[in-house]
Formats: structure tokens, sequence, C-alpha cells
């Protein structure tokens, strides 16, 4: 999955001093953060990785700043903190280690920070000079569809890089031993898992595919061609859109939920594949990719308008051979565990399986007494059920 993301990590204040350190554990989930600044008189998102990390390190004196990725909010990503140093975002005072999380270090050591410039809450405030405090308008008070974008992206390709299961991606006030409304009354973070869950889906389960005699009826609006730019690419599509007159886009951020047919051109170094996935996610019945340069796709195009098809045809695919069922395991040979603090079901299916994204297994073996994957609680006894082969 290709993202844009804007290297800023060498123009971060005290870098020389910190730029070969290594967290102090791997790498196991995704905390969200908001800045809680916004411009007094618009309320729109304020602040970048420059901005916060000077802050952190010039004025409370950290020695580098407290997030690995800041979100700006036009949507820009920026890479300010290296994956493998801990960022200072959620760590606390826990000095007998009580809760079993590290001495308070747990989070900053085992989660990756990304950061959304803006406040996401309401009743916002600011304290003026003098000490009086002003409302700030009630504008801004969700993130930026673009930032949301990027954020789902991100997060996306950090779950695929790090194996990070989507429970694992909490809000900051979700990590145990934080007090804080962080990132935001505004954010919730399951609907924020829900949409991750449902990219998931998107990518697990292709859409199906027309077949030469099965193009599907399209009628006028419901068909668009998302353009990476405006010059060579709709030269190369003139004929095709001449031919079956579709919607012509370059906004593909603003294509969500409004067209049911999508064609999109070029490569993903333009549109990404995370952007494609969310526009099936948010209801389109097919999302198509016409990859390569104008030329390329120019020649596909004037193929499909030769041979009188709207949308491309998969290659016939060779029928799988049927495996056998396995036998089921009896049940005997399941074993039980007990939750500890700072358990979660992906950390408990690297400790019995090795592999952490078998999370899921174990919390289908134990519907009867979870509903949430991501709300377990110490002193729970759960089933563990075998491996599977």
């Amino acid at each position: 999955m290709e993202l844009n993301i804007k290297d800023v990590r060498a123009e971060m204040p005290n870098y020389q001093n910190y730029k070969d350190w290594q967290r102090g554990g791997d790498i196991r989930g995704i905390a969200v953060h908001h800045s809680a600044t916004a411009d007094h008189i618009s309320g729109a998102p304020t602040g970048n990785a420059h901005s916060f990390f000077d802050y952190h390190v010039n004025t409370r004196g950290w020695t580098h700043g407290g997030y690995n990725y800041v979100i700006t909010g036009d949507g820009t990503i920026e890479y300010a903190l290296d994956d493998n140093i801990s960022a200072y975002h959620a760590g606390f005072k826990d000095p007998d280690n009580s809760l079993g999380l590290e001495y308070g270090q747990f989070w900053n050591n085992h989660y990756l920070a990304i950061c959304l410039s803006g406040w996401f809450s309401n009743n916002r405030i600011f304290r003026d000079a003098a000490g009086h405090t002003h409302p700030i308008p009630d504008n801004y008070i969700v993130p930026t569809e673009t930032q949301m974008a990027s954020l789902l992206a991100l997060i996306q390709h950090l779950r695929h890089k790090y194996e990070i299961s989507v429970e694992n991606v909490r809000a900051h006030r979700e990590l145990l031993g934080n007090s804080t409304a962080c990132p935001g009354q505004n954010l919730d973070p399951a609907q924020l898992r829900a949409k991750l869950q449902a990219l998931d889906e998107a990518e697990i389960t292709p859409p199906t595919q027309p077949g030469p005699d099965t193009q599907p009826e399209v009628n006028p609006g419901e068909h668009v061609l998302l353009l990476p730019d405006t010059d060579k690419y709709l030269t190369a599509a003139m004929t095709y859109i001449w031919k079956f007159e579709p919607d012509v886009s370059f906004a593909v951020d603003e294509a969500r939920g409004r067209w049911s047919y999508v064609t999109a051109l070029g490569d993903q170094e333009a549109i990404s594949d995370s952007q494609l996935a969310l526009l099936r996610s948010s209801g389109a019945l097919l999302v198509q990719r016409i990859p390569g340069t104008p030329e390329l796709v120019e020649a596909t195009l004037d193929q499909l308008v030769q041979d009188g098809l709207r949308f491309l045809v998969p290659p016939p695919e060779a029928e799988p051979p049927v495996e056998p069922e396995p036998e089921p395991r009896p049940e005997e040979t399941w074993r039980t565990y007990t939750i500890q603090p700072g358990d979660t079901l992906s950390l408990i299916a690297r400790q019995m399986y090795g592999q952490s994204h078998l999370w899921r297994i174990i919390f289908e073996a134990n519907r009867d007494t979870l509903a949430d994957p991501g709300r377990i609680h110490p002193g729970q006894v759960i089933k563990i059920p075998p491996k599977p082969e």
C-alpha cells in the first residue's frame, strides 16, 4: 500500500542526539491522539510536527517529541519520529508496577503514536494574556475528511507492516493508566475500528468482477472515471468517454458514496489502494483500476471500446483443488488462560500461537463471554482453541 508520507524526521529538534535510539519493546499497537490546538477565531486545526516537537523539546525539556506521525489539518502525513523509537505519548507514573504495564511505559514501548492536528471536542475555550477565558467557535470539532482518509490509510499501512489487529488500534483515553479525553469526545474509537474492519473485509473479499456476458447495466450518473491529473490521462481517456459517457472526476476523496461504479486510472502512487478500499466500503458496487502510464491506459481503454465493454474482464482462473475438510479436534485439547493486566487478545495469540494475527480464533471461541474483542479484563478466564493447521 503506497502512501504519500512527508519524512520530516531530520528536521525535528535534537534529532542528532536521538536518531539512533531503539524502542524498548516490539510494536504491538497504535494510539491515536489529537493536539488540542485550534485557531481561536475559526476553530480550525493548527500546528504540525515542527511546532509540536519544538514545544515538547524546547519548552517541556523532552529529548524528542511525543508522536511518531502527525496528520495536519489538510491531511498531510508527517513522519516525525522513527517507528523504532518510543514516542513520549502515553507514559504514566506507576512506581511499583501495580498494573503490570512496565512501570507506566508499556504504551510508549509498544504502541506507535499518531497525532491529528486539531481539537475534537465541544465547548472549547482559550485564555488570553490577561487570564480571561473566551469560547472557540464550534467549527472543525471533528477531523476533516482528508484527515480521516489519511488516518485510515496510515493505520492500515502500519497494521499490515507490523501485524497489528484492529483491537489494538486505540484512542489515547482507552490506554489503561491514562486519564485524558484525548483524542476528543467527538472522535469515537469504536467507529474508527469499525471503519478499519470494513477496510479489512474489502481487502479480503474482492468485489465480483463482470464477465463479458455479465456487464452491469449502468444508468447515467452511476459510473465515474477517476483521473490522477487533468492533462495526460484525460487525453488518454477521450475515446472511452465519448463511447460510454461516464462522469469524470479528479477528486478521489469526494467520490465516497456518490457513484456505484468507479474506474480509477493510473498506478497507486497517485490513487492509492486504500482510497479505492474506502470507496468499496462506502457502498460502491464495483471499483476497478486500470494501471499504467497514460499510454498503457489509453491502449487498454481503446481495447475496451473496440470490444464494446465498459469494464475490464479478469482472466479465467483455474479451479482450485478441493481440500478435504480437516477433522475437528476434540475439545479436550483446548486450554484455558486467565487474562493478566495489560493483556490483549493479540498478545495472548502471540503467546499461545506465536502469531498475533490469530487473535480472532480466540475471540470466536469465546463469543459466549466476550462481546467486544477490545474489552477484556484481568481475571477473566478464556478458552484457547488448538492452533489451526
